[in-house]
C-alpha cells in the first residue's frame, strides 16, 4: 500500500491503525484532510519512514504532533492549512523543514 486517503472521517478521533503502521512501511502518501475531530497522531507516527507526502488540512481539533514526525526524513509536504488548535510543531519536524521539507500553513 502507497497510499492511503481517510478524507473527511468527521467522527475519527483517533487513527487506531497507526499503531500497526509497522506493516505499512511503504506507505508513501497519507491524506488525513478534514477528519474535524481528529485530536492527535500516535508516537508510532515515527515508523512510517518512507512517507513523503502527509495531508492534515481542515482537522480543526489536532493540537498536536507527535515528536517522531521528524523520524520522517522522506517526507517532501506536510499540509496544515485550517488546523487552527495546533500553536507550535516539534523542533524535530523544523529540523527537517531546513533540510527541504514544504510546510503549507496557509
Amino acid at each position: 500500500l502507497q497510499q492511503l486517503y481517510l478524507i473527511g472521517c468527521e467522527q475519527l478521533t483517533t487513527v487506531p491503525l497507526l499503531e500497526s503502521f509497522g506493516q505499512l512501511a511503504g506507505l508513501q502518501e497519507l491524506n488525513l484532510s478534514h477528519c474535524k475531530q481528529l485530536t492527535a497522531l500516535p508516537e508510532s507516527f515515527g515508523k512510517l519512514k518512507a512517507l513523503q507526502h502527509l495531508y492534515l488540512y481542515g482537522c480543526v481539533q489536532l493540537k498536536a504532533l507527535p515528536e517522531s514526525v521528524g523520524q520522517l526524513t522522506a517526507l517532501q509536504t506536510l499540509g496544515l492549512t485550517g488546523c487552527e488548535q495546533l500553536k507550535a510543531l516539534p523542533e524535530s519536524l523544523l529540523q527537517l523543514e531546513r533540510h527541504g521539507l514544504r510546510i503549507i500553513r496557509y
